[in-house]
């Protein structure tokens, strides 16, 4: 279910029912090679969330918070960003805002590493009680390393050509979810090399220092058919998380 597409009082209805969590799915505007659109992990994150959603029952999907922190991308046109705390706070607010409805708990899913500080920071400012309500997705190498062991395991491929950033691995998915969206003859390989040092030089210089193409990997090779297998692995961790948190949640309230 989409919250955004349900009346309030069919929400009201539904919360009445029993128990419901909301999936608040978080993307970026902000370029992804020349290959990809500017809302790739909007499009990824929104995918994940409702896949999830769907997996593990009893949960909607909010509306994607479409801008993110991007500032290591604005050297290319088209990138919007919000600062860390910025975000800090709209995310804070939203989780607030939809507790007091009554959602049992709220899931924080991105298709964009620059959001978790954010996310993570979002959580420490949320009293005990709605704090313990909240699942933040903010573990960004473990997905990443999720997306590459299913790459070698299942594809044979090395992970620097698999890559993090409009390379084989975005690329894939948005082939399996939104193949109108991308245009492989304008795909080129970007910086291929080791994950975590790239992400550093990302960090502390920006994309463009790393990669003048604005790609980490060599989208040329994706298929729609990867992108499933790395949409099932990011969405496998989402709903192993989510499972986690409500087994605990079920042993808190035990008599």
């Amino acid at each position: 279910m989409r919250l955004g597409e349900m009346s309030w009082t069919a929400l009201s209805e539904r919360l009445d029912r029993g128990p419901l969590d909301v999936m608040i799915p978080l993307g970026a505007l902000e370029q992804h090679g020349p290959h990809l659109p500017l809302d790739t992990d909007a499009l990824i994150a929104e995918a994940v969330a409702d896949r999830a959603a769907r997996r593990v029952g009893e949960c909607v999907v909010s509306p994607c918070i479409p801008i993110g922190a991007s500032s290591h991308h604005l050297a290319f046109p088209g990138t919007a960003s919000l600062s860390d705390k910025t975000l800090q706070s709209v995310l804070a607010e939203m989780i607030q805002t939809l507790l007091g409805h009554g959602f049992r708990g709220a899931f924080l899913v991105t298709g964009h590493a620059g959001n978790v500080a954010s996310m993570a920071a979002a959580l420490t400012g949320l009293d005990p009680d709605d704090r313990a309500r909240v699942v933040s997705f903010d573990d960004w190498p473990a997905q990443r390393d999720a997306v590459h062991q299913a790459a070698e395991t299942r594809l044979s491929m090395d992970r620097e050509v698999v890559g993090t950033h409009g390379g084989h691995f975005e690329t894939s998915i948005l082939l399996a979810i939104a193949p109108d969206r991308v245009d492989m003859a304008s795909a080129v390989a970007g910086h291929v090399g080791p994950a975590a040092a790239a992400s550093a030089k990302l960090r502390s210089e920006g994309m463009a220092a790393l990669s003048p193409v604005g790609v980490i990997g060599d989208p040329r090779g994706a298929t729609a058919d990867a992108g499933e297998l790395y949409l099932d692995a990011l969405v496998g961790l989402v709903v192993e998380g989510i499972e986690a948190h409500r087994s605990q949640s079920k042993q808190r309230v035990a008599p």
